[in-house]
């Protein structure tokens, strides 16, 4: 497992995890999501992330929500990364760790089965 830990207020430009996709690493990204006012006030959003498979929601405290992204494929990632940063309220999106895991297509395991 290689981790890479950062900051990012635009995660869309992450062009450099071409050559980290290209060598079959899967990525498993932590994020706090940042919205505009407390939680309560953006229950929508909340639920528009809820229904997403490949996030899971985690701890949430005043305006932030942290969340796990993970997805197989870099477009899928990036089109996860573009949903939640278009979501009303949503004011920011920072990068807590990203941790790649070397994608075996011979592991039986959930997540090579998708």
């Amino acid at each position: 497992m290689y981790t890479l830990m950062c900051r990012l207020a635009k995660p869309h430009s992450f062009n450099f995890l071409t050559a980290i996709y290209k060598a079959n690493l899967v990525p498993i990204s932590g994020l706090v999501v940042t919205f505009a006012s407390s939680l309560e006030n953006h229950a929508d959003a909340i639920e528009s992330l809820r229904v997403i498979p490949e996030i899971d929601l985690g701890q949430a405290s005043g305006s932030k929500l942290a969340i796990v992204v993970d997805s197989g494929t870099q477009n899928r990632d990036q089109e996860i990364w573009n949903t939640v940063q278009a979501l009303p309220g949503v004011i920011d999106l920072a990068v807590a760790m990203v941790a790649f895991d070397k994608d075996n297509e011979d592991d039986p395991s959930p997540r090579n089965r998708r």
